[in-house]
């Protein structure tokens, strides 16, 4: 038999990820807030007798596209050749599921509604009666929970059953007013015949002078056939001469809550939401966010508390095998040259890297992921809606912050769910002013070294970090708002979405593997060929002096104009292809060449101090890593993204420019006030 195609479609945050790697034992990422899933994932069905292919669509409330990824949706269905549509609803949330449930039965022939998350929904004294369901409806209906494992075989035996049978459905249509019907059904068969479309919203979308699905139409077939376009206006100036058209999208909403009314119950004694309870404290104007901040700081003690033993204990370790690899190049009578090559360049780039990275991201992301998980993230975007808004941004950009604490890249892609394009623009723009995954261990090694070896501080000063970094990112995100990207904000919808016990074990796992053993593979992969060239760069002279010194006194005059000094700047020039080795290298240019001195924290700390480090040096380096050029990756991304020169240039521009002024502002005052 050949393949058939399903497509899953749903509102964001309703478990469609969760179910597709169920049905289909991929791993595509999951998280418990919208706007994760941006593009399309294809699967197998593992347990299907026929060979069904399903479609994991994005999240969208409507097919009213007012997004990017809802555009996609929207575009699939219309456009590509499915022979049936799952639509996954949240059975906490039916009504408002039901409206893309009962646009998408208008769009695909066969639909299979599957009500999700059963057991959030009698938690909360929910009960839904699925022979009613159906019945109201005129469409089949599954209850299940995705996360449990819940009603899945009836759910496989229920899309088997969809493609076989070769009837129509018996769909209960949504009751438009009558000349809205009666136009539309003249109109249906010359939509038909010009354009395939298999349902009647399209004629709907036309009628109600919704013009992005109209312009959807016009970019893939190019303007309306004359004929039709006539026969368009002829219709809709027939139906101006009342309000019918205003209320197409009313009817829809006015169908789901009556079909609801018909098959939902609630238990009066579960009522009380806890979610309520929870968001009235969490996203409260008196405790939103100081309770926000309290949080992070906590996260930050953990990390900087957690991650100076296994620091130390690793670099113990990585020294003891270094001096094991030099006795054995020694046995192997190896050249002098490449022994330094090997040890002093490449491993030991390669250990530190390691030994500071790893037990901070071993830590942080599994508690960042855990937020992710719960639903927290969500409530941070909403805390920080009113302060973006002000700033002429998005609030959905603390949304594209967040996923730039784990990868700047992922940040920039994630600027997707913004649907302006100038918005979009300020929050790539401004992506990396929050602390990615190579600079946080970075920042907090500095902080241990120069600062303080208190955890509680050290916690106390990362976060004051971050209320910096957010109170900057709006500061530029105004000022890219009033000069460069001017515009009004848009209006946005931001769903918070139920809180959510989390599963620890995916919770370890998929920090573990999809975070910090993959930003440490990145790391280590830029760490070898890095510490290579920058022991070449250490160790062959020209005129007497070797290309790492004559780049540190070329670089020195400007370093020590923003409180640092050449050699620290050119651990920032040759870090570009990422962050993490930038510390190595100004320890290698301290260190002559040579990371021999090169272990723990205080090691490190003694080296830099030795060579004229000062508090306000460290100030000004931390600061500079907090503003600065993106790495090579993110900068790659940013010009896939926007395929705009302009928007690239200024992500390296608008962070140097203003890590500069800091550094400046900061150097002046500690002259001015020793």
């Amino acid at each position: 038999m050949n393949s058939q195609k399903i497509a899953l479609v749903g509102n964001p945050n309703v478990g469609k990820s969760t179910l597709f790697n169920y049905l289909t034992g991929m791993k595509q990422h999951t998280g418990n807030w919208s706007g994760k899933t941006v593009g399309t994932a294809e699967g197998i069905i593992r347990k299907s007798k026929n060979k069904i292919k399903l479609v994991d669509l994005p999240g969208t409330y409507s097919l009213a596209a007012d997004s990017a990824e809802e555009e996609v949706t929207r575009d699939c269905l219309l456009f590509e050749n499915f022979d049936a549509a799952a639509v996954v609803c949240d059975a906490c949330c039916l009504e408002r599921n039901l409206i893309l449930a009962l646009q998408t039965a208008e769009l695909v022939p066969k639909v299979l509604i599957i009500v999700n998350m059963m057991d959030d929904a009698r938690k909360k004294g929910i009960e839904i009666n699925f022979s009613k369901l159906e019945k109201a409806m005129g469409l089949p209906v599954v209850g299940i929970s995705a996360s449990t494992g819940e009603g899945m075989e009836k759910l496989e035996k229920a899309m088997e059953k969809l493609l076989e049978h070769s009837g129509a459905q018996t769909f209960v249509p949504v009751r438009y007013p009558k000349g809205v019907k009666e136009s539309a059904e003249r109109l249906f068969p010359l939509f038909k015949e010009r354009y395939g479309v298999k349902g009647i919203y399209p004629v709907l979308a036309f009628l109600e002078g919704e013009h992005k699905t109209s312009a959807a139409f016009k970019s893939r077939f190019g303007n309306l056939e004359k004929e039709l376009e006539i026969a368009l206006e002829k219709e809709k100036s027939i139906l101006s001469q009342t309000a019918d058209l205003k209320r197409i999208s009313v009817c829809r909403v006015l169908r789901a809550e009556e079909i609801c009314l018909s098959a939902l119950s609630l238990d009066p004694e579960k009522a009380l939401k806890k979610d309520d309870v929870l968001d009235s404290v969490l996203t409260g104007k008196t405790f939103g966010i100081p309770l926000m901040l309290i949080l992070f700081a906590f996260i930050f003690w953990l990390t900087v508390s957690g991650a100076n033993y296994p620091s130390a204990l690793l670099s113990d370790v990585f020294s003891k095998i270094g001096i094991w690899f030099e006795s054995l190049f020694e046995k192997l009578e190896a050249p002098p040259v490449l022994t330094s090559l090997l040890l002093d360049g490449v491993w030991k780039v390669l250990s530190w890297v390691v030994a500071v990275m790893l037990p901070p991201m071993a830590i942080f992301f599994p508690l960042f992921t855990l937020l992710e998980d719960v639903g927290y993230l969500p409530r941070v975007a909403f805390n920080l809606d009113k302060g973006f808004k002000a700033s002429g941004a998005c609030g959905k950009q603390a949304l594209t912050m967040c996923m730039g604490i784990g990868c700047g890249a992922v940040g920039v892609t994630g600027a997707r769910i913004i649907d302006s394009p100038r918005e979009r623009a300020i929050a790539i723009i401004t992506n990396s002013f929050v602390p990615c995954n190579g600079r946080l261990p970075a920042l907090i090694a500095l902080t241990s070294m120069f600062f303080t070896d208190s955890p509680v501080l050290g916690a106390f000063i990362m976060t004051a970090v971050l209320v910096f970094c957010v109170l900057t990112t709006l500061l530029i995100s105004k000022i890219l708002s009033k000069t460069v990207l001017k515009g009004t904000p848009s209006a946005f919808t931001l769903e918070l979405p139920p809180y959510r016990m989390p599963k620890i074990g995916k919770v370890i796992v998929r920090s573990v593997l999809d975070r910090t053993l993959k930003i440490l593979g990145r790391a280590v992969a830029v760490a070898v060929p890095a510490g290579i060239i920058i022991w070449l760069c250490s160790n062959f002279s020209f005129g007497g002096k070797t290309l790492l010194e004559m780049l540190s006194a070329f670089l020195d005059p400007f370093g020590k104009i923003i409180g640092m000094d050449g050699k620290v700047l050119s651990g920032f020039v040759l870090s570009f292809p990422a962050n993490e080795i930038a510390l190595p290298i100004m320890a290698m240019a301290y260190s002559g060449g040579e990371l021999s001195q090169l272990g723990t924290l205080s090691e490190t700390a003694a080296l830099f101090f030795a060579n004229g480090f000062t508090k306000i040096t460290a100030l000004c380096t931390a600061v500079f890593f907090l503003f600065h050029w993106p790495c090579a990756t993110t900068l790659l991304t940013v010009w896939k993204e926007t395929k705009s020169a302009k928007y690239t240039a200024l992500s390296v521009l608008v962070p140097l420019i203003t890590g500069t002024l800091f550094c400046f502002i900061i150097n002046i005052v500690s002259k001015l006030f020793p």
